[in-house]
């Protein structure tokens, strides 16, 4: 029979394990509406500004794959809107991006002059400690069918997407279609909760080892 005092380590590891896992957030970039072209070119910078971010958190991209791709950029290549030594390419939707460790990502979408029309982000992801959090700046509006005229997202004609073959772009789906379920905020735990849980779990765990 196991001894719980012989293994302090293993219980002290998988309660972190635990915690980590029940604070981390899924983030749907752009909200609703999506990895598209934004109503104005700084709408994604918004919104990462607006949301503080941290490693062990994932980031959820959705975007219509006959018109958009998502693609991670150096730094240097998302400041001119290149994908020429791109780090990770994606084609497919939705996209479950892992942030497992503190950095700044930059994505782009490579397709036509979308980059330079603001379909662009930069991820700042903080450490995972709940202590020291900056306070984020306001959210951006959110994207709507009449942010555009007509309801549709601005597409430039004749675009198309190509991996080993082209595909071309047919008209373009309203804005104003389904969103995708759930907000950006995802199922992050509240401080206080997790100090709670901290506490009660590490006074269980103390006594059980003692």
């Amino acid at each position: 029979m196991l001894q719980p005092q012989k293994y302090p380590s293993v219980l002290l590891i998988s309660f972190l394990t635990f915690l980590y896992q029940c604070c981390a957030t899924q983030f749907i970039v752009g909200d609703s509406a999506g990895w598209v072209i934004p109503p104005y070119p700084t709408y994604y910078t918004s919104w990462s500004d607006s949301h503080i971010i941290r490693e062990g958190d994932t980031l959820e991209f959705n975007f219509d794959t006959k018109f958009y791709n998502l693609i991670q950029v150096s730094k240097s290549e998302y400041e001119h809107c290149t994908a020429l030594e791109p780090l990770k390419v994606f084609y497919t939707s939705p996209i479950n991006f892992p942030l497992k460790e503190k950095d700044v990502y930059y994505f782009i979408c490579s397709v036509s002059n979308y980059c330079s029309l603001g379909q662009k982000i930069i991820i700042d992801v903080h450490g995972a400690s709940l202590q020291n959090t900056p306070a984020p700046s306001a959210s951006p509006p959110k994207i709507s069918s009449r942010s555009f005229p007509n309801g549709y997202a601005p597409q430039p004609s004749g675009v198309v997407i190509s991996r080993s073959s082209s595909i071309d772009v047919p008209s373009p789906t309203p804005l104003g279609g389904p969103a995708s379920p759930s907000s950006s905020q995802g199922v992050k735990c509240d401080i206080d909760v997790s100090l709670l849980v901290c506490v009660m779990v590490g006074t269980f765990l103390g006594f059980w080892i003692m």
